[in-house]
């Protein structure tokens, strides 16, 4: 609603609405308040309106990136947010906040899906709705039409497939990096991470009690790992310190050395990630329960758990004889 009043030789005016700042401006002639007023409420009422001393005029690309700036480096791997922050800036970094519809979000997705894959889209999704949501309930920017949405991208069952005892060794075997041959078996043998093993710190690894605590992971939660014996003689292997990691590989390095060795072996399809899905495959084969398995793996939810596991049906039929 708009309220016009004569201020000395000018007239003010003022136009409140629900989900906006208050815009004030002053005009010669009354005409023209009046003009601007009715103005200023359609393009209110349509969502359009970008006021100068509203929040209205934040663009996508500051909403990201100060959420990079303030939340992302918070976390145990900001390079993830730095990642899948990327795309969004150069698609949707231009629009004002409140212009971002649904639909753009779904051309978003829909064109994203053409090239990556759904579990992509899907993070690069959340990313910016958590940033919507932050700049809503904490930098008070303000949406009449509130954060846009779009579902998200179905996502395709788990990999099948298990990489055997046999393939493990034959990469083992072939590999000319001396610190991957001790980081795929501890990588079977606890089901840890990638990040998380070239993460372990010898003041963490607590051999007395055979286990490893990490004090951060991905999803921001410290857990400790314990370690059977096959993981202590991976450890044994390694020259003891007091302190300091215990791998001295960047994560690419080793992705590049797995992916020599893969090749070297004559597999295909392989990747350093399978090892998790083995690991913990293995550990339901153990007789470990759903909580147990979790605790070690890391896992939030079950329906993610349920992803990561391919049990062997051999061993199934044994159980029910």
């Amino acid at each position: 609603m708009a309220t016009i009043s004569k201020r000395g030789s000018m007239w003010r005016c003022q136009v409140r609405k629900q989900g906006y700042p208050t815009q004030t401006k002053s005009f010669e002639q009354r005409s023209s308040a009046i003009a601007w007023a009715n103005e200023v409420e359609a393009q209110m009422h349509r969502g359009t309106y970008i006021g100068s001393t509203s929040s209205q005029s934040t663009t996508v690309q500051e909403i990201l990136s100060q959420y990079l700036k303030d939340e992302s480096r918070k976390k145990a791997y900001p390079a993830a947010d730095i990642s899948r922050s990327k795309p969004l800036l150069a698609a949707l970094g231009g629009y004002h906040v409140h212009n971002l519809s649904h639909a753009d979000l779904a051309r978003y997705k829909a064109t994203r899906l053409a090239t990556v894959s759904p579990q992509t889209v899907t993070h690069e999704l959340n990313l910016l709705h958590r940033a919507y949501v932050l700049a809503v309930n904490e930098w008070g920017v303000i949406l009449p039409n509130g954060i846009p949405k779009t579902s998200r991208p179905r996502l395709p069952p788990g990999r099948g497939t298990r990489i055997s005892p046999e393939d493990i060794e034959r990469i083992v075997n072939v590999t000319e990096s001396p610190q991957l041959k001790l980081i795929v078996p501890l990588a079977v043998e606890t089901a840890m991470r990638r990040s998380e093993l070239l993460a372990i710190r010898w003041e963490n690894v607590n051999l007395s009690r055979c286990s490893i605590y990490l004090p951060r992971t991905k999803n921001g939660m410290s857990r400790t790992v314990p370690l059977s014996s096959k993981a202590l003689a991976v450890i044994g292997e390694l020259k003891q310190a007091k302190e300091g990691p215990l791998f001295t590989l960047a994560a690419s390095s080793v992705s590049q050395a797995f992916d020599r060795a893969v090749s070297r072996a004559g597999l295909k399809g392989v990747r350093f990630h399978d090892l998790r899905h083995e690991a913990t495959s293995r550990l339901f084969e153990k007789g470990l329960h759903v909580i147990e398995v979790a605790r070690i793996t890391g896992h939030k939810t079950l329906a993610m758990l349920d992803r990561y596991t391919h049990l062997d049906v051999s061993q199934l039929v044994r159980k029910l004889e």
